[in-house]
């Protein structure tokens, strides 16, 4: 009898080492013959930013789409921005962008919500900021309903992101239940029957919840951080990491791209602590150009570089180094 059980448990941990060696094998020839991609660069543009950095946005936002040629671009819609006072919108800068990138034939990611990129991460006007959780997602509905009805019109729109990684724990924001977040982008699907992107960390956390409710999903990828304990941080992580993840994903969502692709510094200081020019050591044309190379070889079919007014700051500057650098990824 203890012969059998031994002769069982070998056979079983045989046919556990012959699956193990055969996902291996499948693993390697999947990675090694996958198709090269050459996929298609964009950027995100914070118009908030470019003014924190005392750039004029619509100046530099025709740089990009004239200069360096930019043709698909995501651009957030920031409430806090916009409508200042309850009901009362100040659509200015975003119709500018908006008709520019209609006259250039720009592929538009519209992003709506409260959770939107650039830090603070989370734009809740002044006077929401005391709203009970149930009344701030009602004004968060009406202020996305009013924004995708005034662009939905628009012939550059390709996409609407509803909120920027919501569960991830990042921004001053208050948290979000998935209640109301699959009922912001349910309010977007009876909006208008464009794609709807959702967006997560691609280094840290699930993707499949995220994945659930979106068309396409964007994943960021970063690879040098900072934090106190080690200071600047390479993730140990290969281009197969993110191919891999967004393969087994693919049965969720039509495609899986890169909303946030790392092209300026880890600022672990306020950016105003030093001459904007002594940041460029901490992020070179050189990283620029293997993060570039990096997405690339993760095999997916969209990138979206995030720093491009950084880039148009230094030119400014007198560096025009990251500028020039990027300028054949658009050309």
């Amino acid at each position: 009898m203890k012969q059998h059980h031994t002769t069982a448990f070998y056979f079983l941990i045989s046919i556990a080492g012959i699956a193990t060696l055969a996902l291996f094998v499948t693993a390697f020839v999947w990675i090694n013959t996958r198709p090269a991609m050459h996929p298609t660069f964009g950027v995100t543009y914070s118009w908030t930013y470019a003014q924190q950095l005392e750039l004029d946005p619509i100046e530099t936002y025709i740089a990009l789409i004239d200069d360096l040629d930019v043709r698909d671009v995501r651009l957030p819609l920031y409430w806090s921005e916009i409508e200042h006072e309850q009901g009362e919108y100040a659509w200015s800068i975003p119709d500018t962008l908006m008709r520019l990138s209609e006259e250039r034939h720009v592929n538009m990611t519209l992003v709506v919500g409260i959770k939107v990129p650039r830090w603070p991460e989370c734009y809740i006007p002044d006077w929401a900021e005391n709203l009970s959780s149930t009344e701030l997602n009602a004004a968060a509905l009406s202020f996305i309903e009013v924004a995708v009805n005034r662009y939905k019109q628009s012939d550059s729109v390709i996409r609407w992101q509803v909120e920027n990684e919501p569960f991830f724990p990042f921004g001053e924001c208050p948290e979000i239940s998935v209640a109301q977040f699959k009922e912001r982008v349910d309010l977007v699907r009876v909006l208008d029957d464009r794609p709807i992107q959702v967006t997560v960390s691609g280094e840290i956390g699930p993707w499949i919840d995220s994945a659930q409710s979106a068309d396409v999903l964007g994943i960021s990828l970063y690879r040098q951080t900072w934090n106190d304990l080690f200071g600047y941080f390479v993730y140990p992580l290969a281009p197969e990491f993110y191919f891999f993840r967004a393969s087994f994903i693919q049965p969720y969502v039509s495609r899986v791209i890169v909303s946030e692709l790392q092209a300026e510094p880890w600022f672990p200081a306020p950016i105003e602590s030093r001459p904007l020019t002594d940041w460029y050591d901490t992020f070179t044309v050189e990283m620029l150009e293997q993060n570039i190379l990096f997405a690339q070889e993760a095999g997916l079919s969209e990138a979206y570089l995030w720093g491009a007014e950084w880039w148009f700051a230094l030119k400014q500057q007198g560096d025009d180094r990251l500028w020039e650098g990027v300028r054949p990824v658009f050309q």
